[in-house]
């Protein structure tokens, strides 16, 4: 788990980087539009091993667009109107989607954490090891579609990150 988690977190450094950095200003002002209700889940592809031209046609048709910033390697997404990004990534030669992440603009982790308990029929748990000053990571696995998923939540007080992925 802890290979798992450090992989993850590189993962995440790739894709908050993006993110944050088209923000503009690093001062301490309230981001506007800043959720700080609750926000709608997003379920991203979550079908391990699928091509990006099907995760591509599972995105289309609503509110989300393709980033410039992405790669052979990774498909960002964004809805600038809940500034909410969806990260996939397919590393590994054919293999395929090999990780989703999502990234919600909101300080309410819990209603996000207690969605995917829900949803996924599992638990979610506070991993102690991994909370570090402002940041709280929360894990767990769930079984979606017939998969065992790893599920890995990074929250701080402005984004909550989950990431899906399947274990190594």
């Amino acid at each position: 788990m802890k290979k798992y988690f450090s992989i993850l977190m590189a993962m995440m450094a790739f894709v908050c980087v993006p993110t944050f950095t088209s923000c503009g200003d690093d001062d301490e002002d309230d981001v506007p539009g800043l959720a700080t209700e609750s926000v709608a889940f997003v379920d991203p592809c979550l079908d391990f091993g699928s091509s990006r031209e099907h995760v591509k046609d599972y995105m289309s048709g609503s509110s989300w667009q393709l980033m410039e910033e992405s790669n052979d390697y990774v498909l960002m997404y964004t809805d600038s109107k809940s500034m909410t990004t969806v990260t996939y990534s397919f590393i590994g030669t054919n293999r395929g989607l090999t990780m989703a992440a999502v990234t919600y603009m909101t300080s309410k982790a819990q209603s996000i954490t207690s969605e995917i308990e829900r949803r996924y029929n599992t638990t979610l748990t506070k991993d102690a090891d991994a909370t570090n000053k402002g940041e709280t990571v929360y894990v767990g696995q769930a079984t979606i579609g017939g998969r065992t998923i790893s599920i890995v939540a990074h929250c701080t007080n402005v984004t909550v990150s989950i990431f899906y992925k399947i274990p190594d």
